[in-house]
C-alpha cells in the first residue's frame, strides 16, 4: 500500500510568520517599561499600552490582516487617539493637499513610531497605510497623559522619546534630500532603508523591500520607469543584487560615494 504525501507538501503561497522587533530595539521602549528601580518598579503600561495589534480592514485588534491588502491605520486630519510603534511589516505615510493630490512623505519600519507629531497638533498630520501583513504596539493618549501626571518619570521618558524621534526623523530626511541626481537620490535611499532595517534584522547589508516600485518612485519624485532603469543599472554595475524582494548592497562604499556621504 502506497502512502500519500499530500499532507507533507508545503503550500508555496504560505506566508512566513511575522518577525517582530525586539522591545530593546523599539523606539517606544521608554514608555513601555515599568518605571522606578528594580526593587520598586511600577508597571503603568496596562493602563495605556496594547502590544502587537494586528492591523485589519476593520482596524480591529482582534483579527488578522488580510494578506496583500493595503490598510489605513489612521487617516490624515482625524482626531488623535493613539501613537503607534511598528512591530512588524512596513507602513507608508501619505499626505493629501488642498487640491486632493496625494504625496508619499515617508515610510516606517519595525521599531519606529507613527503619529507622535499629533501629540502637538491633536490631529494626525498624515495617513499611515499598512503594506502587507503588519502589526503595531498601540499607546492610547488619554490614559498615557493621566499616568504621566501621576508619575513624573514617565513624563520625562515621554519627552525623551519625542526628542529622540524628532532627531532620528530629521536625520532620515537629511539623508535623502538635496541630492542633485536621480542616481545619487536612489543610492541615498537604499543606504537609509538598509541602515534603518538593520536595527530590526541585524543585517547591515541586506533587507526585504516590501515597498512597491511605484511608491518608491512617488516618494523620490521620479517616474517609475526611471527608477526601474536605475535599479537595473545598479545591479549591472554590481552595486546591488536582487533575490525576490531581498536586496543586498554589494558595494556600500561605492553607494556612499554616489550618495555623497
Amino acid at each position: 500500500m502506497t502512502s500519500s504525501n499530500k499532507s507533507t507538501k508545503k503550500n508555496p503561497t504560505q506566508q512566513k510568520p511575522p518577525r517582530y522587533v525586539d522591545c530593546d530595539n523599539c523606539s517606544m521602549q521608554a514608555i513601555c517599561q515599568p518605571i522606578g528601580s528594580n526593587n520598586q518598579a511600577i508597571d503603568l503600561t496596562t493602563n495605556y499600552l496594547t502590544r502587537r495589534v494586528e492591523v485589519t480592514n476593520e482596524q480591529s485588534s482582534s483579527q488578522s490582516l488580510t494578506p496583500s491588502t493595503d490598510t489605513t491605520l489612521f487617516a490624515q486630519a482625524s482626531p488623535l487617539t493613539a501613537i503607534f510603534a511598528v512591530c512588524s511589516g512596513t507602513f507608508k505615510l501619505c499626505q493629501t493637499n488642498e487640491s486632493g493630490n496625494e504625496k508619499i512623505v515617508g515610510f516606517r519600519f519595525p521599531g519606529e513610531l507613527m503619529g507622535e507629531d499629533a501629540l502637538f497638533l491633536e490631529t494626525y498630520n498624515y495617513s499611515a497605510i499598512a503594506l502587507g501583513e503588519n502589526s503595531v504596539c498601540e499607546v492610547v493618549v488619554d490614559p498615557l497623559s493621566a499616568c504621566s501626571q501621576l508619575a513624573p518619570e514617565l513624563q520625562q521618558n515621554l519627552i525623551q522619546l519625542l526628542t529622540k524621534q524628532s532627531y532620528e526623523q530629521q536625520r532620515n530626511v537629511q539623508a535623502i534630500t538635496g541630492k542633485n541626481s536621480a542616481d545619487c537620490l536612489l543610492a541615498a535611499f537604499l543606504l537609509n532603508i538598509c541602515q534603518r532595517n538593520a536595527k530590526h534584522s541585524g543585517n547591515e547589508l541586506a533587507f526585504e523591500l516590501t515597498i512597491s516600485r511605484q511608491d518608491i518612485a512617488c516618494f523620490l519624485g521620479m517616474r517609475r520607469e526611471t527608477l526601474s532603469r536605475l535599479l537595473s543599472k545598479f545591479q549591472h554595475e554590481q552595486l546591488i543584487s536582487f533575490d525576490g524582494k531581498q536586496i543586498t548592497l554589494l558595494s556600500v562604499n561605492q553607494l556612499k560615494q554616489l550618495a555623497n556621504q
